[in-house]
């Protein structure tokens, strides 16, 4: 089985890889540079749409069994807002599922700068003091001290995406 993932971040593709591995057994996971047609922080449906744009555009560019788009973002729900991964997995005959990741409130310190459209690995990149940890343990890796790093977060929410899939007869309708 072939899947491609809509994104180079070895994060997402190591998440998609063992995801579907778990799943399925013996898989080939290969990432596509794509443009999400999103902002660089997405808010909400931004979010949604930029891991739906992934996945399809990267089954476009390379036609395998599976498709993966994921996209961080920031949702607003019951007065307060959170961070977390949105997931969309196309199976090569375009049915797509979705799912998400686990949620974790954004720390108010960053939230001003996350709406005004900054970027949240730039911005942990500063706080941090180092370079690309997005593509490490990311926010929530950080912000757990490595108790639950980026990759955890992101298979979660690729295996919510993947129950359809997985489920096969006992999916209702």
């Amino acid at each position: 089985m072939r899947v491609v993932v809509g994104s180079t971040n070895p994060v997402k593709i190591s998440a998609v890889k063992e995801s579907f591995s778990l799943a399925f057994g013996d898989v080939e996971v290969v990432g596509v540079d794509v443009d999400s047609g999103v902002g660089p922080e997405p808010i909400e449906e931004d979010a949604v749409k930029g891991a739906v744009n992934r996945a399809i555009k990267a089954m476009e560019m390379l036609p395998s069994d599976f498709s993966v788009g994921i996209e961080g973002g920031l949702f607003y729900l019951h007065g307060r807002y959170y961070l977390a991964g949105f997931v969309a997995v196309m199976r090569s005959d375009g049915l797509m599922s979705t799912g998400t990741s686990g949620w974790f409130e954004c720390p108010q310190k960053l939230l001003r700068r996350l709406l005004r459209g900054e970027e949240l690995g730039e911005i942990m990149d500063e706080i941090t003091g180092r370079k690309n940890v997005k593509k490490n343990e990311g926010a929530i890796g950080y912000f757990t001290r490595g108790i639950v790093d980026r990759k955890e977060l992101y298979k979660h929410g690729v295996l919510m995406a993947l129950a359809r899939f997985i489920s096969g007869d006992l999916w209702p309708g």
